[in-house]
């Protein structure tokens, strides 16, 4: 069964302002572009989506969407222990290590240093860093652990790892391993795990 027009609308204007933010960045790319390149107008990329940066924020959440899910559903959860919070960093290491597009788009938003297209949104932060301070007062999580800290450590190792994975692949002590992805994820992991536990783990 066909689309609908106006769907198959959207998704033109998605993956062409997809393809545009991660060859040419955001700041550079044009509503005039992205519509040459979807073969639309100016008019209906705005009818459907509003401005750029709305634009932007609806193509990282189409690459993103299930990974928000999730992540919503932990934060939803009544129970807290550190499984979930390892939990919260397995998805998105495999977030980025299966979705290589969403990698580059986020490389050009990091570069461009530009919030109009932030790779986080805020709610979402702010979420997790309650959780942690929850664990803390529940002594899950160690009372030093700065909490905003500690989940901006763990996203940029993340996202450098898989920025540039085709660099540190080529160490010889990391290309002996089979799987690198798997080890580095282990370590992180690991070193989280006995790094952030409080007195009641």
């Amino acid at each position: 069964m066909a689309r609908p027009v106006a769907e198959d609308t959207r998704s033109r204007i998605l993956d062409a302002a997809e393809h545009c933010f991660i060859h040419s960045g955001f700041a550079a790319t044009s509503m005039r572009e992205i519509a040459t390149q979807s073969n639309t107008t100016n008019s209906l990329i705005v009818h459907h989506f509003g401005t750029k940066a709305d634009l932007w924020e609806q193509v990282k959440h189409r690459r993103m969407q299930g990974f928000l899910e999730k992540q919503q559903a932990i934060l939803a959860s009544p129970e807290l222990n550190i499984e979930q919070f390892l939990d919260a960093t397995r998805l998105y290491f495999e977030l980025l290590r299966d979705d290589p597009a969403l990698v580059q788009l986020l490389a050009r938003a990091e570069l461009e240093q530009d919030l109009t297209c932030s790779r986080f949104k805020q709610e979402l932060v702010t979420g997790f860093v309650e959780r942690i301070v929850a664990g803390q007062q529940q002594q899950i999580f160690h009372s030093r652990v700065k909490p905003a800290y500690l989940l901006a450590m763990i996203l940029s190792s993340v996202t450098q790892w898989m920025e540039a994975r085709h660099q540190f692949t080529s160490w010889e002590e990391i290309a002996a391993d089979e799987n690198p992805d798997d080890a580095f994820l282990e370590t992180l992991i690991d070193v989280l795990l006995h790094g952030v536990q409080g007195a009641n783990q």
